[in-house]
């Protein structure tokens, strides 16, 4: 028997009744296609990717935008003990309620990992002060990227964003007190940038149509302009009134826009709410406009540690709701989210709320994350 037909007679078995079994790894790309199209969570899509080196070739031919509009993040769960190390490490998925993996086998390798920061990535400082490096862990795979040598003068960062500007371009951002440093993923150095007038408390970043933007503990927005030069510069926004008080904020990418969202008291003592702003460069002047709703948007947010957050459309096709924000709790962690429609009261005193105490649970944290994106 020859090759070839030893070959075909694999790929090709026939049924007692005559018909022909092909092989699932030669199906065209539109019955792929099609099913794509069906599949309604993150980790379906997983799953899909994994069946065989043609159906992860569909799946690499769509843009992390595509991927995104269709399908809600996964939330990562990282518990800690007293003493700063990763003692657990789980994911569940809001479109499958009854999905739950653990990332325990990740958890060695992270256990000396003591910051949690945005896309899921762990992060830790080696070596001696005057070579001082960091090293990013993503739970997910376990790789580990270790940075250059700090520049000379560094002591410790405060504050600390992993962030991705396009699919292929990541980087580190490190906040001290009077600089900013930034290293671009790969790179063999360093930049560093002390700002005139420095961001006060911890900052929230997002990246919105390649605009790095962020907000510091008094909500004063700033641009971090990364070329030709690294400079942090502040931007004049009106829209919110002066001395306007909030717990917690966050700054979203929602569609190309800027979202600012906020928490805030309402008349009732044990109430809060959520509200949100977008950002309009249109006038002289940039100013935050408050929206009455989120439209067919679905926003993705944590209270602890506070990160950027996601936003999905039309959540409904897997099962979510339009105008909500699904926010993680770190204290029920039998149900750790809660959605809460915009503008709808949160009662602090229920134990399922997510503000349940105002106790931020700094030993369990949360990140909503698109594995490999």
């Amino acid at each position: 028997m020859t090759t070839a037909s030893t070959s075909s007679r694999h790929r090709r078995r026939r049924r007692e009744d005559g018909t022909t079994v092909r092989n699932w790894s030669e199906l065209p790309d539109g019955p792929l296609h099609t099913i794509l199209t069906c599949l309604c969570s993150f980790v379906d899509f997983i799953s899909f990717s994994s069946v065989c080196r043609s159906w992860r070739a569909v799946t690499s031919s769509l843009s992390p935008s595509e991927i995104t509009s269709r399908f809600p993040p996964l939330l990562l769960i990282a518990s800690y003990t007293r003493e700063g190390r990763v003692s657990g490490c789980r994911v569940l998925d809001p479109a499958s309620p009854s999905f739950s993996c653990s990332l325990d086998r990740i958890c060695s390798a992270s256990a000396k990992f003591p910051f949690l920061t945005s896309h899921g990535r762990f992060l830790r400082s080696v070596g001696p002060a005057r070579q001082r490096q960091h090293v990013i862990l993503n739970p997910f795979t376990g790789e580990e990227i270790q940075s250059p040598i700090m520049p000379k003068g560094y002591t410790s960062f405060n504050r600390f964003h992993y962030t991705h500007l396009s699919s292929i371009d990541s980087a580190l951002l490190l906040f001290t007190n009077d600089t900013v440093f930034h290293w671009r993923i790969g790179s063999s150095s360093w930049s560093c940038h002390s700002p005139r007038i420095h961001p006060s408390g911890r900052e929230i970043v997002a990246i919105v149509n390649g605009t790095v933007y962020a907000v510091d503990s008094g909500e004063r927005l700033f641009v971090l302009d990364l070329s030709p030069e690294l400079h942090l510069r502040q931007l004049a926004v009106g829209g919110i009134g002066v001395g306007s008080f909030s717990f917690q904020s966050f700054l979203v990418d929602c569609g190309g826009e800027l979202l600012f969202l906020r928490l805030v008291p309402t008349e009732r003592i044990i109430g809060m709410q959520l509200e949100a702003f977008r950002l309009d460069l249109s006038a002289n002047q940039a100013r935050w406009v408050k929206m009455e709703t989120l439209g067919n948007w679905a926003i993705f947010v944590g209270y602890w540690p506070p990160l950027p957050g996601l936003a999905v459309e039309n959540p409904e096709r897997w099962g979510g709701r339009s105008n909500c924000v699904y926010f993680a709790t770190n204290e029920n962690v039998d149900w750790p989210w809660m959605v809460i429609k915009l503008g709808e009261e949160i009662d602090t005193s229920n134990p399922e709320s997510p503000l349940f105490n105002g106790n931020p649970g700094q030993r369990v944290k949360t990140s909503w994350v698109y594995p490999g994106l």
